[in-house]
């Protein structure tokens, strides 16, 4: 259960650059040189999930591994840092298609 923070850091920021490449290469993809709300919307949410399930798992590595304490401490900070920054972006782009 140590590595699991870690891997679903890592499958989040696979997901990130997924998403980077394709607002990169969204004129050439996309007609109308954006990435469509069914493809953005529902990667941002596997992103925002996965953020923090490894927030919820590093919090327990936390509490149950002393020797490892800093390490897991480490590990939260990150993955809260990239949950909030794909949080901001997840509820901004919702605002933007559903109340615009």
């Amino acid at each position: 259960m140590s590595f699991a923070p870690l891997l679903l850091i890592i499958i989040g920021s696979i997901f990130e650059i997924i998403d980077g490449t394709l607002n990169l290469l969204g004129e050439v993809l996309f007609k109308d040189g954006v990435v469509p709300n069914y493809i953005n919307l529902p990667s941002l949410s596997i992103q925002v999930l996965l953020f923090l399930l490894a927030i919820i798992f590093s919090t327990i590595n936390l509490l149950r591994n002393k020797s490892t304490r800093f390490v897991h401490f480490c590990t939260a900070i990150m993955a809260m840092s990239l949950f909030l920054g794909r949080l901001s972006w997840l509820i901004s782009n919702i605002k933007w298609v559903y109340f615009s």
